[in-house]
């Protein structure tokens, strides 16, 4: 079950953000202590039509099962009245935003989004780009960019967020996985494409197989106590076409990496 916490202050807007959404920094109590969140404020549409907070709840605890490093993520609740003293304009963004529980991460200290003029050793040392590379073009995520990157990189990981966008109808839903060819908004504009694609001889040949295994070993039941805790909070359910994809994958795996591999060539 995802925690439940109560915002206490608002700590910041961050208002610069290169994305389409500005999220907010929130601090709550936690067993640990207080702690400070990133809020996102979606609207009713992009919560009830596209299922924002359930999209982003499951790439985060999808991309643990493939051991890909993610802030926690947990539901916050944001009284009215911390929001008092806030600009009009922030005021107008909260009154405008969905009315039920938001999806929040935990803040990361001294992180910085990652680009693409980054060494490949760099990214080395902190995440699997091949991983990577393979989970984005599962979630169907194409906001993985050689632009906008949506991965955070401290000293010693990288954090993935922002996955609003990803498991979407029209990339999952009565896709055939024997004709699907894989776009380029999930592949050569891919924060790691230009990495991947010069790798030589033996080094590309073993590319995927750390994907292939936690896709094998992957256990779609474990993510029901999160669809049934969402659907408690008034979510609508969008359990069945992520699960009927997921599981089209994993029964076609050895299809579905191939298809990477040869996006690589």
């Amino acid at each position: 079950m995802l925690p439940i916490y109560k915002a206490i202050d608002v700590k910041e807007v961050i208002s610069a953000t290169a994305g389409h959404t500005k999220p907010w920094v929130v601090l709550a109590n936690t067993p640990d202590g207080i702690k400070s969140f990133v809020v996102k404020l979606y609207s009713q549409n992009q919560v009830d039509q596209f299922h924002c907070v359930t999209k982003e709840v499951i790439c985060n605890l999808l991309a643990i099962e493939f051991d890909l490093t993610v802030p926690q993520c947990v539901l916050i609740d944001i009284p009215d009245d911390l929001v008092l003293n806030l600009s009009p304009q922030f005021q107008l963004q909260y009154n405008t935003s969905d009315v039920r529980l938001k999806f929040a991460t935990r803040y990361i200290d001294n992180a910085k989004s990652a680009i693409k003029e980054i060494p490949k050793q760099f990214y080395q040392k902190r995440i699997s780009m091949d991983t990577l590379f393979a989970f984005d073009n599962l979630i169907r995520n194409g906001d993985r960019g050689q632009e906008k990157s949506n991965l955070l990189i401290s000293t010693k990981n990288a954090f993935l967020i922002d996955h609003e966008r990803a498991l979407s109808t029209q990339d999952i839903v009565n896709i055939n996985l024997q004709t699907l060819q894989l776009e380029d908004v999930f592949t050569k504009y891919h924060l790691f494409y230009p990495y991947l694609i010069k790798a030589k001889g033996k080094t590309k040949d073993n590319f995927f197989n750390d994907f292939s295994y936690y896709l094998s070993t992957l256990n779609l039941n474990k993510f029901n106590p999160y669809y049934n805790q969402l659907v408690n909070e008034g979510f609508s359910d969008y359990s069945q076409p992520i699960n009927i994809w997921l599981n089209n994958v994993k029964q076609n795996s050895t299809i579905f990496v191939n298809k990477l591999k040869r996006v690589l060539q």
